[in-house]
């Protein structure tokens, strides 16, 4: 216990008194981040800071917790967030994982030297290794200025620093980084303790070197425990390591090799509980640095005083979020920075609300602190760690002690430490001495004012010994308001007589939602915390009025009681005079009534100027559960209004809603009218009350009548409109259905052309015609066909029909298909006596002539098609058997050759 108290010999030459140690109560990281301490032991986050940085950054204030500068190692900002004369420049870099930390001059309070240690983050970016430079806080109007800068310490290092005070006799502080044995490059395996005094810093430092020792990952941070006696070490890649400390000679022993068996294995950020117990690290997957959605972090506790310390790990948190920094606060709580990737940061800290304690007691919130628009990167400030070196005199029931606690109006509170036989007990609370001379320090009824930070100095009886310092933060809240409560319940009668008795909703007397509240039936049920088992549907037992008691416990636990008055109100409905409304079924095809009331029509109309909800059911309506509202989709069905005057039940309406039919018909949704025929009467369905046909005029719905039946003149779209109509109470009621049709046209055919090809072994003809009308088509009036060509077709005369599907008439033209026979027979049988074409006559190609000729081209004959045709002779002698050819010149100007065969 040598070490912890030193901070009064050191810093007690301010003047703000032996126990204000403020140094740490500023803290400034990320990007634009800050939070402050207050000596209630709660924070307030700052957005006033001006650092850009990743990972490295420190941050001092003087002893009563003014700020008096904080840098990212390169840049140094003054109190006024302004750049510090000859701020710029220093050898630090925002990469660094501790880049900076600020050391004060020993009995020179003015004199502030800023240790930074650099690295390379890119090709040709130059690694500066570790040093200092002096910071002078009484030029420039006590906002400083840097004096001397970039004094080197080491060629090489790692990224990381950390201090410790020397003892309380001598004045001195360590400043240790771990590096090579000679400060230049190559795998780090010593550690280097700087000595700053009185004097200034010592160049020359304490070496501490580790066979085997062999670190090639310079990032993780460095801490050393409050009291000076541990030296933590994180190396991400390279492992986590523990030290033991002699604070006398700066000489680092017993290393420890902590092998991280949480599934994040790579440690980052580390720090030791208040009490020493407890060594924290918070490590990381390593995955690459920019990548989104890739990082797990866990959060790890080891237990120092354990035989095997890594048998001892606890993971008390695993998420995907990056590695980050841990730093212990004033208030004895341990932060955690929180980020996404290396580039991208959050607006949130976590915290270790009781980082004495073990495994999930420690009992980590994340998220805890909110830091506005700002962002926390990597990085939290490093201090001399002797600054949290503080006796907890806060005793907590499970036999662990703290440094914060958080208690509730009028409730007591103990301050204790050890009692040390001789010794002198110093109490002050917020710098003001107290009057109170023991080891225990006691509040019987806390009030606001008692929130503060209580700090304790023991004085031994031998002078010789060092002084012993204790420190509480003490935070009183105010208990939740306890108002006298009232709630009005209407109990609804509508057969029998009222007897003052309903159930209540007590809930609905809860005026704040983030407290907590129970209901007691008696004072008595209260002192014995037998509450109201149904506090939904609680019934009185005291007709028409009641006091009942009720607790109210805010989120800190702090709680209050107070009185709920009820009072029932008889509401008696006579059946009949109920109000009623009308909807119409919503689906008519279906086999049941539903439709939808719009509720909050019937409030705008009927309940304008009151405070009325509507429920399904009375139960519902006198507990306020299950409120409808909007459009309401039921059958026909009662349901209850209640009207209110600030919760209070005023009355209750039943309000009948009643679904009515809706027409359910078919109607043909394509109408065919033959155009060139007179107009069409289409009829509605039948056994309905009302009618109304419409006709689409571009976006206009013109009205057409409102009988069963229409003459439609024109094709387009229409509506028709059918509806039941109801005879109430209230009045007439209508439910209309609709279905939209559209009239097309179609007529006879115009037969505009016919192609015919004849004369050929497969004959065509094909029809040519116009018309709306959906035609077919045949040669013989007898099979019809879609198709308006027909193949194969025996010469002759033939009569073309077209037919419109939808029977708006046939249109028909004959024609003509020429052809030949292929022999004849002129023999007298009166059968094929004579060849002659087929398919022309008087009328069709009647000016055609037809020559034959024999085999030799000798003109035998020439035939009309006004005749009968050849009968085989010539001259009036009988020719032979045999082939005969044709050439005939049609008369619309064809040619056309070809030859038959005569057969005797």
């Amino acid at each position: 216990m040598l070490y912890r108290y030193t901070l009064f010999i050191l810093f007690g030459v301010l003047s703000c008194g032996v126990f204000a140690q403020g140094e740490t109560s500023n803290w400034y990281f990320g990007n634009g981040a800050g939070i402050q301490f207050n000596n209630d032991g709660s924070v307030t986050p700052l957005n006033d800071g001006r650092l850009n940085t990743f990972e490295g950054c420190t941050t001092i204030s003087d002893a009563i917790g003014n700020l008096l500068l904080y840098t990212d190692g390169i840049t140094v900002y003054d109190r006024t967030h302004n750049v510090m004369q000859n701020g710029r420049g220093l050898y630090g870099d925002p990469s660094s994982t501790q880049s900076a930390i600020v050391v004060q001059k020993p009995q020179d309070p003015n004199i502030l030297y800023i240790f930074t240690v650099d690295t390379a983050v890119f090709e040709g970016d130059p690694d500066r290794g570790m040093n200092y430079s002096v910071v002078d806080m009484t030029m420039n109007g006590g906002d400083g200025a840097v004096i001397q800068k970039n004094v080197n310490l080491l060629a090489d290092c790692s990224e990381k620093i950390s201090a410790v005070i020397k003892n309380c006799q001598d004045e001195s502080i360590w400043v240790v980084t771990l590096g090579t044995e000679n400060g230049g490059l190559g795998a780090f395996d010593t550690f280097h303790a700087f000595e700053v005094s009185a004097t200034g810093v010592n160049t020359t430092a304490v070496k501490s070197k580790f066979a085997g020792l062999e670190i090639f990952d310079p990032r993780g941070y460095l801490k050393f425990s409050a009291d000076g006696t541990k030296l933590a070490c994180a190396n991400s890649a390279s492992g986590l390591f523990l030290y033991d400390f002699d604070a006398t000679t700066g000489i680092l022993s017993n290393q420890q090799n902590i092998g991280v068996s949480a599934p994040n294995k790579f440690p980052y950020g580390v720090e030791f509980s208040p009490n020493q117990q407890f060594l924290y690290t918070h490590t990381s997957n390593n995955a690459p640095a920019d990548e989104v959605g890739t990082h797990s972090s866990s959060l790890v506790q080891y237990d120092l005083t354990a035989p095997n310390i890594q048998a001892s790990e606890v993971e008390i948190d695993r998420r995907s979020i990056y590695r980050g920094a841990l730093q212990l606060g004033q208030n004895g709580k341990i932060y955690r920075t929180i980020a996404e990737n290396y580039l991208t940061g959050t607006s949130y800290l976590g915290v270790i609300e009781n980082p004495n304690a073990k495994g999930d007691a420690a009992n980590y919130r994340h998220n805890a602190v909110f830091l506005g628009p700002d962002r926390a990167t990597q990085g939290l400030p490093p201090f001399i760690q002797s600054f949290f070196d503080r006796v907890a005199i806060i005793k907590n029931a499970d036999g662990t002690s703290s440094t914060s606690q958080t208690i509730c109006f009028g409730e007591p509170f103990t301050l204790e430490s050890e009692v040390i036989p001789g010794a002198t007990y110093n109490w002050e609370k917020d710098g003001s001495p107290l009057a109170n001379s023991g080891n225990t320090f006691t509040i019987n009824t806390a009030d606001i004012t008692d929130s503060g930070r209580y700090s304790l100095e023991i004085m031994p009886a031998d002078p010789s010994e060092c002084p012993i310092v204790g420190e509480a933060f003490i935070l009183v809240n105010p208990l939740p308001d306890n108002p006298s409560l009232f709630l009005a319940q209407c109990d609804i009668v509508t057969n029998g007589a009222p007897d003052g008795l309903t159930t209540f909703n007590l809930e609905q007397a809860i005026f704040n939602s983030d407290y907590t509240y129970t209901f007691y039936e008696s004072l008595t049920d209260l002192g014995s915390d037998s509450a109201i088992v149904n506090p939904i549907g609680y019934t009185n037992s005291n007709p028409y009025n009641q006091t009942i008691h009720y607790k109210v416990v805010d989120s800190n636990g702090c709680e209050n009681t107070g009185e709920l008055n009820l009072e029932v109100r008889d509401i008696i409905i006579n059946l009949g005079d109920e109000k009623v409304f009308y909807t119409c079924d919503e689906v008519p095809e279906d086999t049941f009534l539903e439709g939808f009331f719009d509720l909050n029509a019937i409030q705008d109309d009927e309940y304008a100027s009151v405070d009325v909800v509507f429920y399904a059911n009375q139960d519902d309506a006198s507990l306020e559960q299950n409120p409808i509202s909007g459009d309401y989709l039921t059958g026909s069905t009662n349901i209850f209004a209640r009207i209110e005057t600030g919760n209070e039940c005023e009355d209750i309406d039943l309000i009948n809603l009643v679904v009515n039919p809706t027409p359910s018909f078919e109607f043909e949704q394509e109408i065919i009218w033959c155009t060139d025929g007179p107009p069409l009467t289409i009829q509605a369905p039948g056994g309905f009350d009302l009618y109304q046909w419409y006709r689409l005029d571009g976006a206009n719905i013109v009205a057409l009548g409102n009988n069963k039946e229409l003459d439609i003149s024109a094709v387009g779209n229409y509506i028709l409109e059918i509806g039941y109509q109801y005879n109430t109470a209230e009045g007439i009621f209508e439910c209309f259905n609709t279905t939209d049709f559209e009239v097309v046209p179609s007529n006879i055919a115009f037969i505009q052309d016919v192609d015919v090809t004849d004369l050929t072994d497969n004959n065509m003809v094909e029809v040519m015609v116009t018309g709306d009308g959906d035609y077919e088509y045949s040669l013989d009036g007898v099979s019809y066909q879609d198709s308006p060509i027909f193949e194969n077709v025996e010469p002759g005369f033939a009569t073309i029909s077209v037919r419109d599907k939808n029977g708006c008439g046939i249109s028909e033209q004959l024609i003509s298909v020429i052809g030949y026979p292929k022999f004849f027979t002129p023999n007298g049988d009166n059968v094929n006596d004579t060849w002659q074409l087929i398919g022309v006559n008087e009328e069709y190609q009647s000016e055609t002539l037809i020559s034959i000729y024999d085999r030799y081209g000798k003109l035998m004959a020439q035939v009309s098609p006004k005749t009968s045709g050849w009968n085989g002779t010539f001259n009036n002698r009988q020719l032979p058997s045999s082939d005969y050819w044709f050439k005939i010149n049609l008369e619309d100007g064809r040619v056309y050759q070809g030859h038959f065969a005569l057969k005797r």
